[in-house]
C-alpha cells in the first residue's frame, strides 16, 4: 500500500520552538520524555533514535551521523524548513495543545504565513483552571468561574484535554462540598507568591472535570485524555484508561466523544472501551513512531483487535521541532500500510477495504471528530492567541 497521498489529519501536537531555540536544542532532546542532562546519553541508543537518524541523514542528503546531520539541518532557514517538513509530511490539518506557555514556542499567527494547513486549538483545563486559582477564595466560585470560561472558549476551539492522569489519576471520583472547599483550602495555604501553580489536588481535579465534561457534552467539544506511556512525571500506574469507567457510565455524559491519546502499553484497554462505549475513540499516537517497528505494529494490530476501524486514529503528538512531525507522519503512513496489509492477507480485510481504512485512520476519524476547516496559509479557522 502507498499511503502518501492521503494527508494525515494531525488531531494532537504540540507547538514548534523559536528559530533561536530550534538551534540551541540538542537533536536527542527531542526522542526522549526525559530530556534531563543524565538521560541525554542514553537516548542515542534507543531504536527510535537510531532509526530516525537514518531517516532524517536520507532526507537531508548527508551521513548518517549525529554531527552530519546537526551541521546540514542547521545551515537550513528555519521557517524555509518547517514549510519543506509539513510539505513533504503531508499534513492538512494540525490541532495544537497549549498547556505549555513559554517565550520559545510559535505563536499562533506564526503558522499561517509559513504551512499551508488548517490550525486549531486544544486547551488543556489543568492549565486553565491554574490561570483561574488567585482570583477566587472558594472552590465553588472557582469552578463557577471555569465553567463560564471555558463556555466562552468552546466556539473557538477544536477540543478540550485533561491531563489527569500526570496529576491524580484516571480513576475520577466524585465528591461533596465540604471535601471540595476542604482541599481548595488546602491548596491556596500551600502556595507562595512566586511559585507558579500546579494542582494535584484529586478533589478539585475530579471536581473540574465533571465540570467540563458537563460543558464539552452541551457545547459539542471532544474531550481527549492522555492515557499511558509520558515524561516521568507521570505515575504509569494511575494512566490506565480503565480507570476512566466512572465517567463512561455517567448517564449524562451518554454520547460524549472522548479520544484516549497515546494509550500504549495500555492499547488492548483501549481498543476495549472503544470498541464497548459509543463516543470512546483511541489514538496511537506518540506510540507510533517513539515505538520499535515490532511495537508500532503491535500497537496497531492490538488496537484494532476489538475497535471499529471508525474509532482508531494517528496524531503525530510531535512538538518543538518540525523533523519530528515528518518522522512522525512517515512512520505512521508506514505502520498503517504494513498492518491492513496484514490484514487483507489474514483475510480480516479485503484489499478495497483496506485502503477505506487507511483514509480512516490517517484522517477521516479526526475530520469527522473535530471537523475540517480551511487549508490555507492565510486563512486559520481557530485563533491560537
Amino acid at each position: 500500500m502507498h499511503l502518501t497521498s492521503i494527508p494525515i489529519y494531525d488531531h494532537h501536537a504540540y507547538s514548534l520552538f523559536k528559530e533561536e531555540r530550534w538551534r540551541a536544542e540538542p537533536l536527542e532532546h527531542y526522542f526522549t520524555q526525559n530530556p534531563s542532562p543524565e538521560m541525554l546519553p542514553f537516548v542515542r541508543d534507543s531504536l527510535f533514535f537510531r532509526r530516525s537518524l537514518r531517516d532524517l541523514a536520507e532526507f537531508f542528503g548527508c551521513e548518517p551521523s549525529l554531527e552530519a546531520l546537526e551541521e546540514t539541518r542547521r545551515r537550513h532557514n528555519y521557517p524555509e524548513l518547517a514549510r519543506w517538513l509539513f510539505a513533504e509530511a503531508n499534513i492538512s490539518h494540525l490541532l495544537i495543545e497549549d498547556g505549555q506557555s513559554s517565550e520559545d514556542l510559535w505563536r499562533a499567527e506564526t503558522y499561517a504565513p509559513h504551512l499551508a494547513l488548517g490550525v486549531g486549538r486544544i486547551v488543556q483545563l489543568e492549565a486553565e483552571l491554574e490561570k483561574l486559582l488567585d482570583h477566587h477564595d472558594s472552590a465553588s466560585r472557582l469552578l463557577q468561574a471555569f465553567e463560564a470560561h471555558l463556555r466562552g472558549l468552546a466556539p473557538s476551539v477544536a477540543a478540550f484535554k485533561s491531563v489527569v492522569a500526570y496529576r491524580s489519576g484516571l480513576d475520577v471520583g466524585r465528591h461533596n462540598l465540604v471535601e471540595l472547599e476542604r482541599a481548595y483550602s488546602e491548596l491556596r495555604r500551600s502556595l507562595t507568591s512566586s511559585q507558579t501553580p500546579r494542582i494535584t489536588s484529586k478533589p478539585l481535579l475530579d471536581s473540574m472535570l465533571w465540570m467540563a465534561l458537563k460543558v464539552a457534552s452541551e457545547t459539542g467539544k471532544v474531550v481527549q485524555f492522555h492515557t499511558g506511556y509520558g515524561d516521568p512525571t507521570l505515575d504509569m500506574r494511575l494512566a490506565n484508561p480503565l480507570g476512566l469507567r466512572t465517567v463512561l457510565e455517567a448517564p449524562e455524559l451518554h454520547g460524549q466523544k472522548i479520544v484516549l491519546l497515546h494509550s500504549y502499553p495500555y492499547v488492548r484497554e483501549a481498543g476495549y472501551l472503544a470498541s464497548s462505549y459509543p463516543g470512546v475513540y483511541l489514538d496511537l499516537g506518540l506510540t507510533i513512531p517513539a515505538g520499535s517497528v515490532h511495537a508500532m505494529r503491535t500497537a496497531l494490530h492490538e488496537a484494532t483487535h476489538l475497535a471499529p476501524i471508525r474509532k482508531v486514529l494517528f496524531s503525530t503528538s510531535a512538538r518543538h521541532s518540525p523533523e519530528m512531525f515528518w518522522i512522525a507522519a512517515r512512520w505512521g503512513r508506514r505502520i498503517v500500510a504494513q498492518v491492513l496489509e496484514q490484514a487483507v492477507y489474514n483475510g480480516d480485510l479485503t484489499n478495497e477495504e483496506a485502503e477505506w481504512a487507511a483514509q480512516r485512520i490517517l484522517s477521516l476519524n479526526a475530520a469527522e471528530l473535530y471537523g475540517t476547516f480551511a487549508s490555507h496559509p492565510t486563512e486559520p479557522m481557530v485563533s491560537l492567541c
